[in-house]
């Protein structure tokens, strides 16, 4: 099998530390040094040589040349053929491995020669076995015959890999055993009458280690992953998988990496799925690409057979509550003073719950030009933003939509504080198909903005040595009313109100609304900053928009309790909080308080906690008036040195359900490590759950056994 052996050692470095046998486990083996010039010398009691002769040297010998060591008590040599012979016990070390054995023959010349009944190990690694023969070929190549390998100490091992022959080719980075089985806790759970393994961080062709899960709905999951390196600068892995419940799938990946370009594939195939009956697929391609300087190609397009696929085959929430899958094609260009993005793109629908009227559209193409230019040492700026785009879908009004925003920006800063107004003035227009329904079919919306944002710098020391600086802003905006509502919705929405909004010359995304507004946004953050490091200790923003005349442009399907459709004399009033307790603790507060209707509109809570040798606590809370309600904990907590503990519990109170748990626990020695996880999460809108367990065995020095490497928990 010739995969990455796992030689990280342990998994989370700043866990428990377990308390082992140096030297480490499993490092990256250096390369053969040139010893073709090295001298030959030897120390011993007695010498008996000659010329042309076989000599003899007794009494504590030691042989030395170049990296290589040997040691014994009687040695007798060649000069002409250059090649030893030890009749009794020695020892033999070098960059790469070390050996005892009871005789051998070795041969400077061809960097050749046999040992017999060695124990043996990779030099500054506690991978070590026994052999009943060693052949060393060429001063690149180490032939074991009959022997066990472990990262293991001790007589009785954990773990212990036996095989009948292992070659070791130490130029070429990979090793290949031959009639092999695997041993754990004494008891065979592997066998392979042949698979090659890298010895090194270099790349090798082969079979990876198989994966095992369980899932309530497809059944048993196994999995035998084999790995292809094409070229230096592509491979593939091609994992056939087989579900107890729907059959054979074969999952693939591919990978290229050129000097100016870069790209992956990703595929499922499932040919009949013995559940439905039908063909199953999911596909995502990504490439990128830098033709010429500053200019950049991105593909991303990404599909799936069924609206069902993610339900069926996700793993987790993330997964199986996507609405729709984007394919996109564009070209990127940056200047100076400009940015310029051509792009198509298409979407593919998977939420039964989205109608054809709410589709996305598809934009065929989109045209975005922005510029941003300085008027010499004056402090003025000239700017444009424009867009074209071409919208189609099935369903509803088609057309195209240009929309312009030239401004001119005057910039005035210093250390106290700064001022800039900006003026500009947006024009957008249509040329349209709308389908037989009524309206024109050429709209055009003109709309002056003009804004003022101003800000002031404060600092003080306090008496602890720390610094505090206070920064109040106020940023006033106008645009004047534009009756909108026969422009078409292609791409518009309200953004969601929070602290960038105080400051934005528009409440829409999008092209296709320009909010009026008649406003003065008043804000003020003070930041508290340790005295003897600069770090953050805690910081407080505060802010609220007054509207000076009522909110009328409106979206067509807004409704009642968003803010653009309110008419009332103030925003939600914003307040955020973060706290850098220590290195250890820190946490983030925020909230916004409806005045007009004496309710908390949205509010988050996250807790964090990052203790010593890996223990980690994280709490979320959300909620969103009419649409959130939930929390988020995460935990991973080292019990001691050997044992670890995770879990995760997403609840949502609007629906009173779990939408995701998970628990899991983690044992881990000098030389092995297991995991085990249980899962539940939510499949669907119908409520329906997926339960799985994912179990994975890691022989630190060989490789994992078990789910495919991923961790669930965030960690």
């Amino acid at each position: 099998m010739g995969g990455v052996a796992d030689v990280a050692g342990q998994e989370a470095a700043d866990s428990f530390p377990i308390s082992c046998p140096d030297p480490a486990i499993g490092p990256v083996l250096p390369p053969t040094p040139d010893r073709s010039g090295a001298p030959l010398i030897v120390y011993a009691r007695q010498l008996d040589a000659a010329k042309h002769r076989q000599g003899e040297a007794t009494g504590n010998v030691e042989l030395f040349r170049a990296d290589q060591h040997m040691s014994t008590e009687r040695m007798l040599f060649d000069p002409v053929e250059e090649t030893v012979t030890i009749p009794g016990d020695l020892s033999y070390e070098d960059r790469q491995v070390w050996f005892r054995g009871s005789d051998a023959r070795y041969s400077f010349s061809s960097e050749s020669g046999r040992f017999s009944a060695v124990d043996y190990g990779l030099t500054g690694s506690s991978a070590n076995g026994s052999a009943e023969l060693v052949e060393l070929v060429g001063g690149n190549t180490s032939i074991l015959h009959r022997l066990e390998y472990t990262t293991c100490s001790g007589e009785q091992p954990d773990w212990l890999l036996h095989a009948r022959e292992l070659e070791l080719k130490h130029d070429e980075g990979f090793g290949t055993a031959r009639g092999a089985w695997l041993e754990f806790k004494g008891v065979p759970i592997l066998y392979a009458p042949y698979f090659s393994f890298p010895i090194d961080d270099r790349r090798k062709s082969g079979f990876l280690y198989p994966s095992i899960s369980q899932n309530s709905d497809s059944g048993m999951e196994v999995s035998v992953p084999w790995y292809w390196n094409i070229a230096p600068n592509q491979d593939a892995t091609l994992e056939p998988r087989y579900f107890s419940n729907r059959g054979f799938m074969l999952t693939a990946e591919y990978r290229l990496l050129t000097r100016r370009s870069s790209g992956k594939l990703q595929l499922d195939y499932l040919h009949n799925d013995k559940k439905t009956n039908e063909q199953r697929y999911f596909y995502h391609l990504r490439h990128q690409t830098r033709p010429w300087a500053r200019w950049r190609t991105e593909l991303d397009v990404e599909r799936i057979s069924d609206d069902r696929y993610f339900q069926d085959f996700g793993t987790n929430i993330s997964q199986t509550s996507r609405q729709f899958l984007r394919g996109s094609a564009s070209l990127h260009g940056v200047g100076r003073y400009w940015r310029l993005e051509m792009m198509v793109d298409d979407f593919q629908v998977i939420d039964d719950s989205v109608t054809p009227e709410n589709e996305p559209y598809r934009r065929l193409p989109r045209i975005d030009f922005q510029l941003d230019r300085p008027l010499g040492a004056t402090g003025l700026s000239a700017g444009v933003n424009s867009e074209f785009v071409y919208f189609d879908r099935s369903n509803g009004p088609t057309g195209a939509r240009l929309d312009l925003y030239p401004n001119l920006v005057w910039q005035r800063r210093a250390s106290w504080g700064y001022l800039r107004p900006s003026v500009g003035m947006r024009y957008t227009a249509y040329e349209l198909d709308r389908r037989g329904l009524p309206g024109d079919e050429s709209p055009r919306r003109d709309t002056a903005i003009a804004s003022l944002d101003a800000g002031l710098f404060f600092e003080r020391r306090s008496p602890g040595g720390g610094l505090q600086t206070i920064e109040p802003r106020l940023f006033y905006l106008y645009v004047p009313f534009e009756e909108q509502d026969d422009l078409p919705l292609f791409d518009s929405g309200e953004f969601t109100f929070g602290f960038s909004q105080l400051f934005n010359t528009n409440r829409f995304a999008g092209g296709d609304r320009q909010g009026d507004a008649n406003q003065l946004a008043l804000a003020v953050t003070t930041t508290h900053f340790d005295g003897d490091n600069g770090q953050a200790l805690w910081s407080l923003g505060l802010g609220q928009i007054f509207y000076f005349d009522p909110l009328r442009v409106r979206l067509d399907d807004q409704s009642e309790g968003s803010v653009a459709a309110v008419n009332e004399d103030l925003s939600p009033f914003l307040a955020e909080f973060n706290w850098n307790l220590s290195s250890r603790y820190s946490a983030i507060a925020g909230m916004q308080w409806n005045w007009e209707e004496d309710d908390l509109d949205l509010a988050s809570l996250g807790v964090n906690y990052r203790g010593e040798h890996g223990r980690r606590i994280r709490f979320e809370y959300r909620f969103r008036r009419n649409r959130v309600d939930q929390f988020d904990f995460h935990a991973a907590w080292p019990l001691n040195e050997r044992w670890r503990l995770l879990s995760r519990v997403n609840y949502s109170f609007a629906d009173d359900d779990l939408l995701e748990i998970q628990a899991g626990v983690e044992y881990e020695s000098c030389c092995w490590a297991i995991r085990t996880v249980l899962r539940r999460f939510l499949r669907n809108r119908d409520g329906d759950f997926s339960d799985g367990i994912y179990f994975e065995l890691n022989l630190k020095g060989l490789s994992r056994i078990g789910t495919r490497g991923r961790n669930p928990f965030g960690y």
